[in-house]
């Protein structure tokens, strides 16, 4: 990626790992699929009043719907109220950072230099140490609906380049696509909390649950996912998604600013290694290709 590119990419890492927080926020008060079904329903209005659809399958846009806003966010929203704390709801999720390159050179052919392989080796190793040291204190639930969030999260950023959409239309993609996300989630919340979940709204939308969906939707559903998948049109899956392994480490951060959450030995040591992973990932193939360069401007030995 160019410099510019990666830099907006460590700022939307940044702003998604302050969301989890904004999450457990709002789901102190708010049923989690009406929050989320919320969040989707004010993402898609009222931008599609002049944005239009241009000429993207409408398959896309409801296979994209759902996978994004059901399948990924309705489930981490949900296992946040379960008890999962904002910074591992965030390493959990970010397990998406390995399957979407997979995905990518299966289903689209791309390939993976011998950098990002290096890299995505030492980040899932510290990957793998956080959850270790992490602990068995967390419901298997829990960490089995944020993993099938994950899945999902891998198959919405293969929908955005199979879809051939072009990085100028990816905010009207986003808006349209999250019309296929609300009324799904709204479902799910009546089917698990009944009518109460709607009708006891007035009384639980203070200050903190307007705060909390603002947050959701404006910086990091229109504006995160706006330059996130501008950046998975224009590159490579391979080249996009590691950038997503900062998400945990800026969560931790910000869940240790607001709610006092500390991380472990542990957990430091494979935060330091997924840093490690990122930066081959992103550095290798600029030093390796300098290096070439170099050998190939340096002055040769007259011939004998």
């Amino acid at each position: 990626m160019k410099t510019k590119d990666l830099c907006l990419a460590i700022a939307v890492a940044a702003i998604w790992g302050l969301n989890f927080s904004f999450i457990k926020l709002g789901v102190a008060h708010v049923d989690p699929f009406v929050l989320a079904g919320l969040r989707f329903t004010l993402t898609a209005l009222p931008l599609i009043l002049w944005l239009p659809r241009r000429s993207v399958a409408w398959r896309w846009l409801v296979l994209y719907g759902l996978a994004f806003g059901v399948g990924t966010w309705g489930l981490v929203t949900l296992s946040v109220r379960a008890g999962l704390t904002p910074g591992l709801a965030a390493w959990l999720l970010q397990s998406s950072a390995f399957i979407t390159p997979w995905m990518g050179m299966l289903w689209l052919g791309d390939a993976w230099t011998r950098g990002q392989r290096l890299g995505a080796g030492i980040a899932l190793a510290g990957f793998g140490v956080v959850l270790a040291a992490t602990g068995g204190n967390t419901s298997a639930t829990g960490i089995a609906l944020v993993l099938c969030a994950a899945l999902a999260l891998s198959v919405a950023n293969i929908v955005v380049k199979r879809s051939g959409i072009q990085a100028s239309n990816v905010l009207a993609f986003l808006a349209w696509s999250c019309l296929f996300a609300p009324l799904p989630l709204f479902g799910l919340a009546y089917a698990s909390g009944g009518s109460a979940v709607f009708t006891d709204l007035p009384q639980q939308f203070g200050g903190v649950a307007l705060a909390s969906l603002a947050f959701q939707v404006y910086p990091t559903t229109v504006f995160g996912y706006w330059v996130w998948n501008t950046l998975m049109a224009r590159y490579s899956s391979a080249e996009v998604a590691p950038v997503a392994l900062l998400v945990p480490i800026f969560a931790l951060l910000f869940a240790w600013l607001i709610f006092g959450t500390t991380t472990t030995v542990g957990q430091s040591l494979g935060i330091g290694l997924i840093l490690l992973g990122l930066l081959v990932n992103t550095f290798y193939g600029r030093w390796h290709s300098g290096r070439q360069l170099r050998r190939l401007q340096a002055p040769q030995p007259p011939a004998a």
